[in-house]
């Protein structure tokens, strides 16, 4: 097939925190030309307050938050990593320039050590986030205090009777508005350990939250009836004596991510642990499922389609699927099964190790893979439960030698946009990657086409950039980590364009 490169065109748009727009002329190639044409300087209309100094000052540093969640309302939240606050994107509309930046300080006693150690309890404090009866709560990473617990129905109470007010650090009312819900009793240690939770999800009713272990050898349960937390003990897979299980969950980075399925158990996804956790919500008996070798690394986070939870690879080489309906014949392993990648003809990539991490549902009921370390796009077939790879990034830069420059931890996460495109969210990526999810044409049902998938943008060369992405109207969010701003992207209705903002 042959592949032709065009020009498009596409409209780099910067948004400051006065609200002030700036095109500016950019070009990068990845395949395509993507030409970013200047235009001209509007001002809109800009708070009183000089509120804008603080927060861009606020918006600096590092591991800011950490993943978020978006309310019925379209207002996307930030979960507070090493930041001393809450993020929230808030739109007036489904278009750009209708968006603001609010930041809710963090009560004192949860920002402050008594013994001067501030890098034990107040850098990586939550991270993801689940919203549920009003309240935003972010999972427990390094924080030995508590699940952190948000209400913002209030905090947009707050905002609706201030609405010039953008910035509320006033401890009175941040305590009013934010606090935790302390771990039990019995979590000895737990404040010394990092990475203890890294992902969750609720049960089918709503009433309580499971927290996968990554470094933490217990699932947290939090039940959001009574706004207290337990520990659930993870049973041995058999054949296992109590001393070897004991030595399994005592190693690290064991689940990355925490998924329902269709018999109200959450999934853990294994990343160096080496079975599946399974987490059954009527019952709170947590099981391993499978043995894929721990300590390999095999999988980070997965997606849910139809019956069954897909695992994206990460060193392994097969995806892995999970049948979670109720009606399972046999053991719980005969859930388990691994789909061999088949790569497109042109993808030699000879990357093993972080290859896809994260993805997202496409415009044709398929699942994407976002390239992390891989240069090709996975796309699963979840009625055929095929997986193939297509497309082919390669960076434009070049190393001292002259040899191509290898780009890793390019993108984690994507999100579907109407356009009926993915867009990557970039990490240490410096463009922003758009994938063509809509229905294959006739001619491309055995290879897809590489012009499916591009790159636009220039962003800053900063590690860790971006760490997720919310869709809100027309328009994708990027919560940032290390960057600086908040990315916006936000497709036209021409096919062509798109136009990135950084608020």
């Amino acid at each position: 097939m042959t592949t032709m490169i065009r020009q498009v065109s596409v409209l780099c748009l910067v948004l400051s925190l006065s609200y002030s727009f700036q095109l500016r002329r950019l070009e990068t190639n990845v395949w395509r030309h993507f030409s970013l044409y200047v235009g001209q300087t509007a001002s809109l209309e800009v708070d009183s307050d000089c509120q804008d100094d603080q927060i861009r000052e606020l918006l600096r540093g590092r591991h800011k938050w950490l993943g978020g969640a978006t309310d019925s309302e379209g207002c996307v939240y930030g979960i507070p990593s090493h930041s001393k606050h809450v993020i929230c994107l808030s739109p007036d509309g489904d278009t750009l320039g209708s968006s603001k930046i609010n930041l809710l300080a963090l009560p004192q006693y949860l920002t402050q050590t008594n013994d001067g150690n501030k890098n034990r309890d107040h850098q990586f404090k939550w991270l993801r986030g689940i919203i549920s009866g009003g309240r935003l709560f972010g999972i427990p990473a390094w924080c030995g205090l508590g699940v952190l617990s948000v209400d913002i129905e209030g905090w947009r109470t707050m905002r609706e009777r201030n609405p010039g007010k953008r910035l509320l650090d006033d401890d009175e009312i941040s305590s009013e508005l934010v606090s935790v819900i302390p771990l039990p009793d019995s979590a000895d240690g737990a404040a010394s350990k990092r990475w203890m939770w890294h992902g969750a999800a609720m049960n089918d009713n709503s009433t309580a939250i499971y927290c996968v272990p990554s470094n933490a050898e217990r699932i947290l349960k939090v039940d959001l009836l009574n706004m207290a937390t337990s520990f659930i003990e993870i049973m041995p897979r058999a054949g296992v004596t109590l001393e070897e299980h004991a030595m399994l969950l005592s190693r690290t980075n064991k689940f990355y991510g925490g998924i329902l399925g269709d018999d109200n158990a959450v999934y853990g996804m294994p990343y160096a642990a080496g079975s599946v956790l399974r987490v059954d919500c009527n019952t709170d008996r947590a099981d391993l499922i499978g043995d894929f070798g721990w300590g390999e690394y095999n999988f980070h986070g997965g997606i849910k389609a139809g019956h069954g939870i897909y695992a994206f690879p990460a060193h392994s080489n097969h995806v892995l699927k999970i049948n979670t309906t109720t009606a399972c014949d046999g053991e719980d392993w005969s859930r388990l099964s691994l789909l061999p990648i088949e790569r497109a003809p042109y993808d030699d990539d000879t990357v093993s190790r972080y290859k896809w991490l994260g993805g997202s549902m496409g415009a044709d009921g398929n699942i994407y893979g976002m390239p992390s370390d891989a240069s090709s796009v996975l796309k699963i077939d979840v009625d055929a439960d095929r997986v193939t790879t297509f497309g082919r990034i390669k960076s434009p830069r070049v190393n001292e030698d002259g040899s191509p420059y290898v780009e890793k931890n390019k993108w984690q996460g994507g999100v579907l946009a109407r356009d009926g495109f993915v867009y990557a969210i970039p990490s240490d990526s410096q463009s922003v990657l758009r994938i063509d999810t809509r229905p294959l044409t006739e001619g491309e049902r055995e290879v897809p086409s590489r012009d499916r998938v591009s790159c636009f943008g220039d962003l800053a060369r900063t590690k860790d950039k971006y760490q997720g992405g919310f869709a809100v109207g027309d328009v994708i969010y990027a919560i940032p980590e290390n960057a600086d701003e908040v990315l916006m992207v936000a497709p036209s209705e021409h096919a062509d364009e798109v136009t990135i903002c950084t608020l």
